[in-house]
């Protein structure tokens, strides 16, 4: 029964995904029109989402396991730094390429992609785990990850403190404040915040399938390097994780077997494609672009294959 209800709700996120193929095949709507869906998504039904799954009794139990998500997601992030870049230069690539792939590696797109899946599959405290995964990975997207990416570059090393505040962190902070403080939305307000973030997962799919609408089967099918990338990202990652979780749990809690909600979220979490942010990065710093675009593409298009098959997985140990 379990399992049905995974496929199902696979099935019913990659169905959404259509309508924006559509729409981008018969340019019913422009690139600037779907630049302003993205970001009334990032900065309006997304931070709307993490609040809403947030407005919950406060609970010491939820808020010790937030703590060990992060905890948990550290160790994981640790592992993949220190056996990205060795496995990049065991493929030869380039020193340019070795730490874009470790970029690519590290960060998933647990927040465009993974709250509103976690959502469908798991429900709301779902959706507050994994928001507590997306502000680790925030946190180390504008440390960690833009070290990598000037390192690709060949730049002079620097942190940007100043935009580790987006709109996603803003939401996770404002909903754990909210959370914490016990502080319930007055019902007007709450009522507009839950109507919006439940726009979310279908304009988030919408998006997915405006991009791959624009795409030709060749920009994206022929390189290599992209299924190693990709492959390495939706199944070895996550993979990894489990096994991390799996003796974390053995080590804490010897005679606990079963994956709990949180693990699931967790394992999850790193199951992920490749962050759209890496393409924007790539961009901004003038490395090579059009490598972490196709990446990023490619592993989206395949996560609607691996995804099932992991939270099928996960759902059996």
């Amino acid at each position: 029964m379990v399992i049905r209800s995974v496929l199902s709700s696979m099935l019913m996120i990659f169905l959404m995904v259509i309508p924006g193929v559509i729409f981008r095949r018969g340019r019913m709507i422009t690139e600037e029109q779907g630049d302003a869906v993205n970001s009334i998504i990032v900065n309006l039904t997304w931070p709307c989402l993490v609040i809403d799954a947030m407005q919950m009794e406060f609970s010491m139990d939820i808020l010790k396991k937030s703590g060990c998500i992060f905890i948990i997601c550290m160790i994981v992030f640790i592992l993949l730094l220190l056996l990205s870049v060795p496995l990049a230069r065991c493929l030869k690539f380039s020193r340019q390429r070795q730490y874009l792939t470790a970029f690519m590696l590290l960060f998933g797109n647990t927040g465009f992609i993974g709250i509103p899946v976690a959502r469908v599959l798991y429900g709301e405290t779902a959706v507050f785990f994994m928001a507590i995964v997306e502000m680790v990975n925030d946190i180390l997207i504008f440390t960690v990850g833009i070290f990598l990416i000037q390192l690709s570059a060949g730049k002079h090393i620097k942190a940007e403190w100043k935009k580790m505040l987006s709109p996603g962190m803003a939401g996770v902070l404002a909903g754990m404040v909210l959370f914490i403080g016990g502080i319930t939305l007055p019902a007007a307000l709450g009522g507009a915040v839950e109507i919006l973030g439940n726009a979310t997962t279908p304009l988030t799919m919408f998006m997915i399938g405006f991009q791959l609408g624009g795409l030709k089967g060749r920009e994206i099918f022929s390189r290599w390097q992209n299924y190693i990338i990709s492959i390495c990202k939706l199944i070895l990652v996550p993979a990894l994780c489990l096994a991390a979780v799996l003796v974390i749990k053995r080590v804490l809690l010897p005679g606990e077997s079963a994956l709990s909600l949180m693990d699931k979220v967790v394992v999850l979490s790193f199951a992920m494609p490749v962050g759209s942010v890496a393409a924007i990065f790539s961009r901004q710093y003038r490395t090579d672009s059009e490598f972490a675009v196709r990446t990023v593409l490619l592993s989206t298009l395949f996560c609607f294959l691996t995804l099932p098959v992991f939270a099928v997985f996960v759902e059996k140990i």
